[in-house]
């Protein structure tokens, strides 16, 4: 019997994933010996390709369900299953399931179960004890030795080469006439208006990684995603650290890109004293607008699929973007980007 593929097609942002909960629940009961007496989906996140859930057993427990249809890569449960296993409670991982793996398979979706944290994420709330905290936090997750037993741990290497060639083929013949509508349009004349802009990135991309391939950094683990909505705020000031999708081995650097002013003393207080290299910074900011140009793209022009709020919400983010919109990303590069040597300093205006 095939396997049901999920259909991915979601009328907004906040609609539920094409899974059926009782299927969910069975797997609650069947693979992981729960007994949920209620399941309700969370309208959190812009994953298209994922759904999470507060599931509920008969002695009022409550647990978070993750459902993905992404390619599947075990280091999203691996890693920080090990780090929490290294004594660092802030750390979120996965609950395994009754026959010991830290996920499970439910036709095309790769279910995953964890602890249910009370308490808020985003960046409003986020005071200068959450940042403090949050530095501490990194600060002994950096010092984790990677595990010998996750051979396939993605390594940072300083190449923007698949970056930079999206960028310059999108917006021939064949990505323009997937904009037939409003919405793909209007992203098209956002990135025509800014393809100066663009053009830098790349060219700074490009400049930053050469300059570092030919560096030795330190490789930490690294969460590679440590937005604020990725932090929940509990009680008495903890911090959780949460959604491990993107682990990989990199200089610290690459978990300092959402740290920014008015905020970044506290982290750094937190974090400790020590260097930061301005060049390895640049580089991960810079690779972060990259990478959400072309999620946000892909989203308005190249996935028809998608459900119009879906897509118009993805044009509005590159329009945000490029507005340079104050705490956002294209501030934070132009502070790093002060502080390089002038070799490897962009000519950016402010």
């Amino acid at each position: 019997m095939n396997a049901k593929q999920p259909s991915n097609t979601r009328p907004d942002i906040r609609s539920a994933p094409d899974v059926s909960e009782q299927r969910l629940l069975h797997c609650l009961r069947d693979r992981y010996r729960l007994n949920p007496v209620s399941l309700a989906f969370l309208p959190h996140g812009h994953d298209f390709g994922a759904g999470v859930y507060r599931a509920i057993d008969e002695q009022g427990t409550a647990y978070l369900l993750k459902a993905s249809s992404r390619p599947f890569e075990a280091n999203r449960y691996l890693v920080p299953a090990y780090v929490r296993g290294q004594g660092i409670e802030a750390v979120v991982a996965p609950i395994p399931a009754a026959d010991g793996a830290l996920w499970t398979r439910l036709e095309a979706w790769t279910v995953s179960v964890y602890p249910y944290v009370e308490g808020s994420a985003g960046l409003d709330g986020m005071t200068a004890k959450h940042w403090k905290a949050i530095g501490e936090v990194m600060k002994r997750i950096h010092q984790v030795p990677p595990p010998a037993n996750i051979a396939s741990l993605r390594e940072e290497r300083f190449d923007p080469s698949a970056y930079i060639r999206w960028i310059r083929e999108f917006g021939e013949d064949d990505a323009r006439a997937a904009a037939k509508d409003y919405t793909g349009r209007e992203l098209l004349a956002c990135w025509a208006a800014n393809r100066a802009m663009i053009g830098e990135m790349m060219a700074s991309l490009a400049r930053l990684a050469e300059a570092l391939q030919g560096e030795t950094l330190p490789q930490v683990i690294c969460h590679a995603d440590l937005h604020a909505s990725n932090v929940i705020r509990g009680q008495a000031d903890r911090v959780f650290v949460i959604n491990w999708d993107e682990a990989m081995l990199a200089p610290k650097e690459r978990d300092f890109i959402f740290v920014r002013e008015p905020h970044a003393a506290a982290f750094h207080e937190g974090y400790g004293a020590g260097e930061t290299n301005p060049a390895a910074l640049s580089y991960f900011l810079w690779e972060r607008i990259a990478q959400d140009l072309i999620e946000c793209a892909t989203n308005a022009c190249l996935k028809p699929e998608l459900g119009e709020a879906s897509r118009a919400a993805a044009g509005r983010a590159v329009q945000e973007m490029f507005a340079g919109r104050k705490g956002g990303h294209f501030e934070a590069v132009h502070a790093a980007n002060e502080r390089l040597p002038a070799s490897l300093r962009a000519p950016l205006k402010r």
